[in-house]
């Protein structure tokens, strides 16, 4: 992996030092030209060329489907993760009684959709960090036989903490319960395999560690669950004949018997476009390769900042380093204004080094909090 010529081919490095991808990733020049490819042909032909964007759909979901070893049958395109997340909120038939468990690290996403479900009766536990780490143990104490669902992000959009995701998955099944994971701070970062980690449904976007655009994101629900689970809303594209206009759906409604059901209407296909240039580029450098590289980079943050609130084990961690610092805002702040890009997060620094960092770009990083210091 030549990580100059990589460089080259993200044209934001340029102009900075992109240590965000935890908020927002660059683009590759790659996926760019994708995007604006689609567009420029729409704009100059004018019309619903509906036959090559959904050629292109299906080969982006199997693309999407490769990358986290499922079948494509299992993935639906939404906007974003917070769609995801509340798909699955609806589609579980709650009773008054069940219970779910989260924790209290949880980005908004994975919190909001589950206080609504209070005013259904069910009873939703928040397992507590013990010094920024959710203890396997404290877990299992928060299940039981009224449990229907286990949300938990696979990492933490806050101080980085990874989920045993596979550990969990084994302690869902002893109480029939179903395992949901926010995936967005962990896919395109390290690996995930839906088979080996056992997860029943997950969701994220593709605008951070993936580098692709806002406003396409991916649902995983897992195959055996297809046919009990119900969509909340219905369009077009939930139809298993969808191409067949001419009928009203009021008498009969026939859905499709794959993931795409829960998907309701037309797709921002430039943009999904731009996502699975993205996903080939990153099939094409390795995910083991870049998981490898990440680890290292944000080990090298741990090694020479004062104190880091993300564990130090490869673990129990990703491509996240949080810094803990007194006045974080006012040193990111101070940062960007010297085109440093990292976030203030969790009482501390958030820095988010992707494969494509360097140790230079940390060193830097480093230099600008000392400097403010001063």
């Amino acid at each position: 992996m030549n990580i100059s010529r990589i460089r080259e081919r993200i044209p934001a490095l340029k102009t900075c030092t992109h240590l965000d991808c935890a908020a927002v990733s660059p683009f590759f020049q790659d996926t760019l030209t994708e995007m604006e490819t689609f567009l420029h042909k729409r704009a100059e032909k004018a019309s619903f060329d509906l036959d090559p964007w959904l050629q292109m759909l299906e080969e982006s979901r199997q693309a999407v489907a490769r990358f986290v070893n499922a079948s494509s049958d299992e993935i639906a395109f939404m906007l974003n993760t917070t769609e995801g997340l509340n798909t699955v909120a609806h589609i579980i038939p709650w009773k008054k009684g069940d219970s779910m468990v989260t924790s209290d690290l949880e980005f908004p996403s994975n919190s909001l959709p589950w206080f609504n479900l209070q005013n259904k009766g069910v009873v939703v536990r928040q397992v507590q960090n013990v010094e920024g780490e959710l203890l396997l143990e404290d877990i299992e104490k928060a299940i039981d036989d009224t449990t229907r669902l286990v949300s938990l992000s696979f990492v933490q959009f806050g101080n980085g903490f990874k989920c045993d995701l596979k550990e969990i998955s084994k302690l869902c099944k002893e109480h029939n319960a179903f395992l949901c994971s926010d995936i967005i701070q962990g896919l395109g970062a390290v690996p995930v395999d839906v088979q080996e980690m056992g997860i029943d449904f997950f969701a994220t976007a593709s605008y951070k560690w993936l580098m692709g655009p806002l406003g396409v994101g991916f649902f995983f629900i897992r195959k055996e669950h297809l046919e009990e689970m119900e969509p909340p809303y219905l369009g077009w594209f939930s139809l298993r004949d969808y191409e067949n206009f001419n009928r009203p759906g009021l008498n009969e409604v026939e859905l499709s018997d794959t993931a795409r059901k829960f998907e309701t209407g037309g797709k921002s296909f430039a943009l999904i476009g731009g996502l699975k240039k993205s996903l080939d580029i990153f099939s094409e450098i390795g995910v083991e390769t870049i998981e490898k590289r990440v680890l290292d980079l944000s080990q090298y943050v741990i090694d020479n900042c004062d104190a880091a609130q993300t564990p130090s084990d490869r673990k129990k961690r990703a491509g996240i380093v949080n810094i803990k610092h007194p006045k974080p805002e006012k040193v990111v702040e101070a940062l960007r204004k010297q085109n440093i890009l990292v976030s203030a997060r969790m009482n501390g620094i958030r820095v988010s080094t992707h494969f494509w960092n360097t140790e230079e770009d940390i060193d830097d990083l480093m230099h600008g909090i000392n400097a403010w210091k001063k």
